[in-house]
C-alpha cells in the first residue's frame, strides 16, 4: 500500500496543477478543514471535490466529526451546535461552551467512539457533554489543554497540556475522575480498551494499564528516544526512534520502527530520518499529516516524502471516521431490492443478489418508481410509476402490466397478500385517498377504506390468513391502528389502539409498540404490547425507556422477535440489537448494529442492512461477527428491503 501511495505522490508532484484543478485527493478517509474564514470544508474521496458543510454566515472556532460520519459538532463564540451534514437537522448543545485556547495542535472537540459523549477544551480545562437524555455536563479544571482524545471504548479521556504532559481521566457515567498523569510523552497511542503506550522525553517506550492500578511495562529501553507511537491495523506498534548517542541524526528527527504485537521484537519500517515537528498520524497509519502555517501536507512515514495539499488557509483540520471496508462482492443471506437511478436518471428497482454478484436492474420504467413491493414467493414485483400501478414478473421476460390508473406520487406503500393474489395500496394524501385493493391478475381496484377528515389511512398489512388488513389511521395528534375485515366490506373498521407502529406475527397476533404520539413532550417511553384479536386481550411485554427508540423489528422464529434500537436524541449513536420473547417479554442482548440509518433486518435476523447516511451507500452488518461493509455499487440507494429468496 505504501508503494502505491508513493507512486501516487510522485505522479501528483508532477501533475500538481491538475490535482488542484480537480479538487480530488486520494485520502485514507474524508478530510475536514476549518478555514481562517470560519468555514468547515469537507474534502471528499477520489474526485468528490470540496464542499462547505457549516451554515453560511456562521463563524466556526473548532469542530469534531462524529463516529457515524454524519453529525458535525461545531463551536462558535456563543454556542456549541450539532449538525447533520446530510439532512440539515441541527440542535443546540451548550451556550457556555467557551473557546478553545489552542487550535491546530490536535483535536480540541472530540466524540466518544459510541457517540454518547462530546469533549471540548476550554480556557480552564475540558468540558464534556453526555448525550444520554437529560442535559448532563462535566467540567474538569486542568488549565489550558492542547488536545484531547478518547480511548477505544470511551472509558477514558486523555488530555495533553504543555509541555507534553498527559492527564488521564476515567469516565464513570457522566463524571470524570483523574486516574493518572504522564509527566512527559511525545504522543500516546491506545493499544487496547484500557492500555496506552507513551514515549517519555527522556527516552524509552512504556505501556500503561489503567485498569490494573496504572501498572507500567517497559517495552523499549532508554538508550533510544521515541516519538509519535501509533497502533497499526494489524496490531504492530509503529513509532519513530533515534538512538540517544546518534551523532548523524539531528534531534527532532526519527526513523520509523515497528514493534510486533506482544513480542519484544523491533523491525525497521523505514531507513530515512523524518522530521517530526508538527506531524500527526492519519487514520490507518499509512500517512502522516504535517500542518504548518495554515498549509497541510501528506507525508509517507517510511521516507518522509511529502505532498502539499491544495489547502493554504487552514486554522485546524480533523478526519472523518475510518471508512468501512468496500465490498465488490458480498454474499448475503437473501436477495435485496432497492431504488436507485438508471443511466437516464430514472429511479428503478434493482436487485442485489445473495450470491454476491453485481446489482442488476429489474425495471425499465419511463418515470421514477416511487414505491414498490415484492410478492412473498419472489416471483412478482408491483410498483408505482408515472400515472399507473404496474405488475412485473421476475421469472421471465414478460412486459409489465398496468393494474390501475393512479398518480404514482399519491401512493405511500404497497403490500402483497400472503398468497400473492391481492395487492393493497394506500393514497393518504389523495382526493381519492384511503386503502385500495386490486387483484394481481388485473381488474378494477376496490376502495375498502376511505379517508376521513381525519383520519388518513396508510400502511396496509395483510394478516397471515389474508382475511383482514391492519392499517394505520393518522389522526391530528396521534397514530391509531384499525382492522378491516375483507370478508365483510360493509362492516366498519375495528379500533385496535394507538401505537407508534404495529405488525402481524405469524400466529395471527399483533405486536405493537409506543403510544402513537411519537416523541411527544415530555418524550414518552415505548411500551411493547402483544394483541390477541381472538379474545381482545392486550398483554404488555416490555418497555423501551427514553431516549432509546425502536427503529425496526422482525419476527425471526416462533416466539422470538429481533429488535433494533436507535436513539431519539440528535447526534450519533450506534444501534443496539436485542431479542424479545413474546411468551415472557424477556429481552436479551444480541450486539451492536453499528452506525447506519434506515436499518432493515434480514429474514433470519442475522444481518442488518441500511445506508451510511440518508440517500447514501448501502451498508451491511453481520450481527454474528460484528463485521460491517459498504457495497462498492451503487453510490446511492433508497428503500432497501430483503426478499425471502436465497
Amino acid at each position: 500500500m505504501l508503494r502505491r501511495i508513493g507512486l501516487l505522490l510522485l505522479a501528483a508532484l508532477a501533475l500538481a496543477g491538475v490535482l488542484r484543478a480537480q479538487d480530488g485527493l486520494n485520502l485514507p478517509t474524508e478530510l475536514y478543514v476549518l478555514t481562517n474564514a470560519g468555514v468547515v470544508q469537507r474534502y471528499g474521496l477520489g474526485a468528490m471535490g470540496v464542499a462547505n458543510v457549516t451554515p453560511e454566515g456562521t463563524f466556526v472556532l473548532d469542530f469534531g466529526v462524529a463516529p457515524d460520519g454524519n453529525w458535525l459538532a461545531y463551536r462558535t463564540e456563543t454556542a456549541l451546535q450539532l449538525l447533520d451534514m446530510y439532512t440539515g437537522e441541527s440542535s443546540l448543545v451548550d451556550t457556555v461552551a467557551g473557546v478553545p485556547p489552542f487550535r491546530g495542535r490536535g483535536d480540541t472537540l472530540v466524540w466518544s467512539p459510541a457517540g454518547d459523549a462530546l469533549a471540548y477544551t476550554t480556557a480552564y480545562g475540558v468540558r464534556v457533554w453526555f448525550n444520554t437524555g437529560a442535559p448532563a455536563f462535566a467540567d474538569v479544571v486542568q488549565g489550558q489543554l492542547e488536545q484531547i482524545m478518547w480511548s477505544p471504548t470511551g472509558a477514558y479521556l486523555a488530555a495533553e497540556a504543555e509541555p507534553s504532559t498527559w492527564w488521564l481521566y476515567r469516565r464513570d457515567g457522566s463524571t470524570l475522575a483523574l486516574t493518572s498523569v504522564i509527566p512527559s510523552s511525545s504522543g500516546i497511542a491506545w493499544v487496547s480498551a484500557n492500555e496506552l503506550v507513551f514515549a517519555p522525553d527522556s527516552g524509552g517506550l512504556s505501556r500503561m494499564d489503567l485498569a490494573n492500578g496504572n501498572r507500567q511495562t517497559l517495552l523499549l529501553d532508554e538508550t533510544w528516544v521515541y516519538s509519535l507511537p501509533f497502533r497499526l491495523p494489524d496490531g504492530t506498534l509503529a513509532v519513530f526512534g533515534r538512538q540517544q548517542n546518534d551523532s548523524e541524526m539531528q534531534a527532532g528527527f526519527g526513523r520509523l520502527l515497528g514493534l510486533a504485537p506482544d513480542a519484544p521484537r523491533v523491525s525497521n519500517l523505514g531507513q530515512s530520518p523524518v522530521e517530526l515537528r508538527d506531524l500527526h498520524w492519519a487514520p490507518g497509519g499509512e500517512l502522516l499529516v504535517a500542518f504548518r502555517g495554515g498549509v497541510l501536507a501528506l507525508v509517507i512515514p517510511s521516507s518522509g516524502q511529502g505532498l502539499t495539499l491544495p489547502v493554504a488557509d487552514a486554522a485546524m483540520y480533523s478526519w472523518g471516521p475510518p471508512l468501512l471496508p468496500r465490498a465488490d462482492s458480498l454474499p448475503l443471506p437473501a436477495d435485496g431490492l432497492f431504488l436507485t437511478p438508471d443511466e437516464n436518471d430514472v429511479a428503478q428497482v434493482w436487485r442485489l443478489p445473495a450470491d454476491g454478484s453485481p446489482p442488476e436492474k429489474l425495471t425499465t420504467a419511463a418515470a421514477d418508481i416511487t414505491a414498490y413491493a415484492v410478492s412473498p414467493d419472489g416471483q412478482n414485483l408491483v410498483y408505482s410509476s408515472g400515472a399507473a400501478l404496474w405488475l412485473q414478473s421476475l421469472a421471465g421476460e414478460a412486459r409489465p402490466a398496468a393494474l390501475a390508473d393512479v398518480n404514482a406520487a399519491d401512493i405511500h406503500s404497497l403490500a402483497f397478500s400472503p398468497d400473492g393474489t391481492l395487492i393493497a395500496y394506500d393514497m393518504p394524501a389523495s382526493a381519492e385517498g384511503g386503502i385500495w385493493l386490486v387483484a394481481a391478475t388485473g381488474g378494477d381496484p376496490r376502495r375498502v377504506l376511505a379517508n376521513g377528515a381525519p383520519p388518513d389511512y396508510r400502511q396496509p398489512q395483510f394478516s397471515p390468513a389474508a382475511d383482514t388488513l391492519l392499517v394505520a389511521a393518522g389522526e391530528t395528534e396521534n397514530t391509531a391502528f384499525q382492522i378491516v375485515n375483507l370478508a365483510a366490506p360493509d362492516a366498519p373498521p375495528v379500533a385496535v389502539g394507538s401505537y407508534d407502529a404495529a405488525l402481524w406475527l405469524s400466529d395471527g397476533r399483533i405486536l405493537a409498540y409506543g403510544n402513537g404520539i411519537g416523541t411527544g413532550d415530555p418524550p414518552p417511553e415505548q411500551p411493547v404490547i402483544l394483541i390477541n384479536l381472538a379474545d381482545g386481550s392486550q398483554t404488555p411485554l416490555a418497555t423501551i425507556p427514553y431516549p432509546a427508540r425502536i427503529a425496526t423489528l422482525r419476527e425471526i422464529g416462533p416466539g422470538q422477535v429481533r429488535v433494533v434500537i436507535d436513539n431519539a436524541l440528535p447526534g450519533p449513536r450506534a444501534l443496539t440489537v436485542v431479542d424479545l420473547r413474546t411468551d415472557t417479554g424477556a429481552l436479551s442482548a444480541v450486539g451492536s448494529g453499528g452506525f447506519m440509518v434506515n436499518p432493515v433486518l434480514a429474514p433470519d435476523g442475522r444481518w442488518l442492512a441500511g445506508q451510511n447516511h440518508a440517500g447514501g451507500t448501502l451498508t451491511f452488518r453481520n450481527l454474528s461477527t460484528g463485521q460491517q461493509w459498504q457495497v462498492a455499487e451503487p453510490p446511492a440507494a433508497n428503500a432497501f428491503r430483503w426478499t425471502s429468496r436465497r
